[in-house]
This record gives structure tokens, sequence and C-alpha cells, in this order.
């Protein structure tokens, strides 16, 4: 880590300026935004560049009006990088169509933009969604052919540092990094927090994966470190399930795929029966109050906003109403949901893509989503253990139906790695640019 700190000091510092640049004027920040970006490209820091987007996408998580800018820029930024890898396509000699099995969700979420009160706002929803997939998926793959150890050490040294700058925050006991007495450290709220370490752990996990000797154990500990405890702290049930799932399915794959099918076929008949004793079990482990199991059943006001989605979506089950229009419709009746005890969106991706693009659109996306952890599974036996994770996690939010958030470019920054060593092998082979 010190020496991640010694490299890689200026460009800590430059984001550094971002955040000072939003408590002094928000325009300010956004101006630092775009020249960083500007400048990463003209000397060609790509690994740089992408973790900087990262970056800022995690920033705009946050609810402090000093991260404001990080909304306000995020658009520009991908519209940038996406100009950047259109007109500098040399620079990206490996192509990738990561988006490809996603081809037939997006055009329908184009064409479904007209059904949206908003056509425009769900226009801008659905081009972000495809530029996120068709775009970044190309720059890690550059990466990966030409610095990727050094990129994934970046990485995960970069996004450590981050997380246990807001563990340390704890310890003066700051409010920036608290919402409702839980932990929420550098993003929006405490599920954000779970989320991002979901995700950052399934990409960990693939990095390791591909490369064993990433880190020393010693780096290791410290990336686990601040990854497991911003979980505990934050409390958030979705994420220590989605964690434990993972680890425990992905000792099975790593045996045999058969093992591993087995094992989820018992455990999903299992969960069946621990479910109705699963309140029990946790009281019984001293974690009732940890756990919130007084709200298990109505999965923290889910179950309403759930049921409010469900009467909305029987009335277009079929085609939806266009990309975001399940945070027009939730917005739009924030007061009915507050008195019954609902605040914020569907929390639930199955749910958003049913109401925005109907079944036909979940029936799609799903297919996207099996087809590239398909092609995954034949190159890495952790493709299925992060698949049910992924699952998992989207069933209690809606981070995957959101493409400028913290959560989706690294999930699909994880698939992809799953899936590119593979084409690595044939390009070896057969002395060819491989193909996703």
């Amino acid at each position: 880590m010190k020496e991640f700190l010694k490299q890689n000091a200026q460009f800590i510092l430059l984001l550094f300026l971002w955040v000072i640049g939003g408590i002094i004027l928000k325009e300010l920040a956004t101006a630092l935004v775009v020249l960083t970006f500007i400048l990463l490209k003209y000397k060609n820091r790509y690994a740089e560049l992408v973790i900087a987007f990262c970056f800022l996408l995690l920033l705009s998580d946050n609810r402090h009006h000093e991260y404001a800018f990080a909304k306000q820029s995020k658009d520009i930024v991908l519209v940038m990088i996406s100009l950047f890898a259109l007109f500098d396509s040399k620079q990206f000699i490996y192509r990738n169509s990561f988006f490809a099995p996603f081809t037939w969700f997006l055009l329908l979420g184009f064409i479904m933009c007209y059904r949206h009160p908003s056509a425009f706002l769900s226009f801008q929803k659905v081009l972000s969604y495809t530029l996120l997939f068709a775009v970044v998926p190309n720059y890690f793959t550059k990466l990966f052919f030409t610095e990727p150890e050094k990129f994934l050490r970046q990485f995960f040294f970069f996004f450590s540092l981050v997380l246990w700058l807001g563990l340390s925050m704890t310890i003066w006991n700051s409010k920036d990094v608290y919402l409702v007495g839980r932990y929420n450290g550098m993003l929006g709220n405490p599920n954000g927090v779970g989320t991002y370490c979901t995700v950052l752990s399934l990409f960990l996990g693939a990095a390791l994966f591909h490369f064993p000797r990433l880190f020393t154990k010693n780096e290791l500990i410290t990336i686990i470190s601040s990854i497991g405890l911003s979980v505990l702290l934050a409390g958030s049930r979705n994420a220590i399930f989605s964690i434990l799932m993972y680890l425990f399915f992905r000792k099975f794959y790593k045996i045999s795929y058969y093992y591993g099918f087995v094992i989820v076929i018992v455990a999903a008949l299992l969960f069946q029966i621990v479910s109705q004793f699963l309140p029990d079990i946790i009281v019984g482990l001293g974690l009732g109050e940890y756990l919130r199991v007084e709200h298990l059943d109505d999965g923290s006001g889910r179950l309403i906003a759930w049921n409010y989605a469900w009467e909305e979506i029987k009335n277009n089950m079929l085609l939806g109403r266009g990309f975001s229009y399940d945070e027009y419709f939730f917005e739009l009746h924030k007061d009915e949901l507050s008195a019954l005890g609902h605040q914020g969106g569907v929390h639930n991706t199955y749910l958003s893509i049913w109401m925005n693009v109907g079944i036909t659109g979940l029936i799609l996306f799903l297919y996207g989503m099996l087809n590239s952890i398909f092609k995954a599974s034949a190159n890495c036996y952790l493709a299925f253990p992060s698949l049910f994770a992924i699952l998992f996690s989207i069933s209690f939010e809606s981070w995957f139906m959101g493409s400028l958030n913290p959560f989706t470019i690294v999930a699909i920054l994880t698939i992809t790695l799953m899936q590119i060593k593979l084409h690595k092998d044939e390009r070896e082979e057969k002395s060819s640019i491989p193909v996703l």
C-alpha cells in the first residue's frame, strides 16, 4: 500500500482536488473532472482513466452536497470516454462484444422510449446503459492485454483506500459516514456500501483466479479487511448473504460443475425449509438486533414497494413504459409510499426492468446475463457462484437497472474478466484479434 501511495500520489491528489472543488463550487469541480479525463487520455493513462471513472460513479452515489458535481459530471464523462474509444480506435485493437447478448434488450429499450412520460429522459437512460456495456469492456480488454496486473493492483489498492478512508472517519464519529445510525462510508447509504463490497468481492475473486500471485499476503489481508469491516459495519443483510452465498458455492464449483449444480438444487430445497425458521435461528445466534430480524418479514419496507410496483406492472405486463419509468413512477407517488412506510425506489431489479420494458425485456435481460455467464463458465469456475450472488443481490436492490452507479460497472468488469482469458488463449493459438 505504501508503494502504491508513493507511485500514485499525483493521481490521488488530482482526484482529491475534485472534492475540494465540489466544496467550493460545483461548476469548478465539474471543470476539474473534465480536464482530468482529457489529461489522462492525452497521457494514455488508461488504467487511471478507468479507475477515475469508477471513483466518479462512487462519489455520485454519495448524498452530501459537496459531491453533487459527480452526478452532474458522470454523463459528460461517459460520453467523453466513448468518444475517446471511437476516434482513437487504434488504441483498442482488441474488440469486445460484451454487450452483444444484451442487444435485443437494449434495442427494446430504445423502442419503448416513446411510451415514457418523458421520452427524451428515457432515451438518455438507454443510451448511457448501451455506452457503458459497449465501451467499458473495451477499455478493460485493452488493459488486460497490455498491463493487467498493474491495473488490477491499482484498482484494488485505490478502492481499498477509499473504504479505509470511510472506516477511519468512524473514529471521530463523523456524521458524514452514518445514515440513521448505520454506517454508509463514502457511499450514499448502508445498502450501497454492502452492494459495492459485494461486487468488489466478486471482482477480487476473478482477479485472483487469473493472477493468484497478484498480491502479497499482507496486501491481500489489507484489501479483504477493508471489504469485510465495511460490510459488517454497514450491517447490510443483502451483502452478507450474497458474499456468503458466493463463498459457499465457489467451494463446490471449484471441485466440479456437477457438484456445484447439485449443491445449488439441494440449497434451494433446504432454503424453503430454513427460511421458515430463519428469524428464530438468527435470534438464537444472538444476531437478532444486528440483522434487524423484526424487519425480515417486510424486507425493511420492500414488500410495500414490490406490491406497489406489481400493481403498476399489471397495467403494462408485456412491454412496460420505457427505461427509468420505475424512477419516474416512484417519484410521482413518493408521498403515498411514504405514508405506507416506504422511502426510495423499487428495490428489485427484476421488477424495475419489468416496469420499464415489460416481461419481454426481463426475459431478454436474463438471456443476456445467462449468455454472458455461460461464456465465462467455459473459462472460470467462479462464473456461476458470481451469478448466484448477483441474482440474489439484485432481488433486493435495483442497481443493475442503473448504468451510472458504482455497482454495475464493477459487475461488468468482473464478468468481462471471467470471460477474457479464454479468448486470450485463442489469440495465442490462432494469432488473431479476439472477439469476446
